[in-house]
């Protein structure tokens, strides 16, 4: 068959006993049997309420952002309007980390493995 008829088709003409290739990496004859079978996994439990809501009304709606980030810590920073404001879990507190005023706005939190925040703005800076 011509490579030009071939283009879209998507079976092989191999003709030989073994494919030229193996879908196992141990091989076409590695003793291994990928049928043996496995026992089931139990169906994990999904609570069907929430256990806890974030109300952030602020909250940029924009899948570019990235204005939430939660620490080894168990603090969650989040970004409403001008404004960052960390929130521990362990205690429900609320701490207002800055406000960057009306004339520029949160594009990034996110923290370092040394726990500091770094907080990009639109301007382009980074605090």
């Amino acid at each position: 068959m011509s490579p030009s008829k071939n283009m879209l088709r998507f079976k092989t003409e191999f003709s030989g006993q073994n494919p030229p290739y193996s879908p196992s990496i141990l091989g076409n004859n590695s003793g291994f049997s990928s049928e043996t079978p496995t026992p089931p996994k139990p169906p994990r439990k999904v609570l069907k309420t929430p256990h806890k809501v974030l109300d952030a009304p602020s909250l940029q709606d924009d899948f570019y952002l990235n204005l939430v980030d939660w620490s080894s810590q168990n603090v969650l920073a989040v970004e409403l309007g001008t404004c960052v404001y960390l929130w521990s879990a362990s205690n429900s507190k609320v701490m207002k980390l800055c406000d960057l005023g009306p004339n520029d706005g949160v594009c990034s939190v996110q923290r370092t493995r040394e726990g500091y925040i770094s907080i990009g703005t639109n301007f382009g800076q980074v605090q």
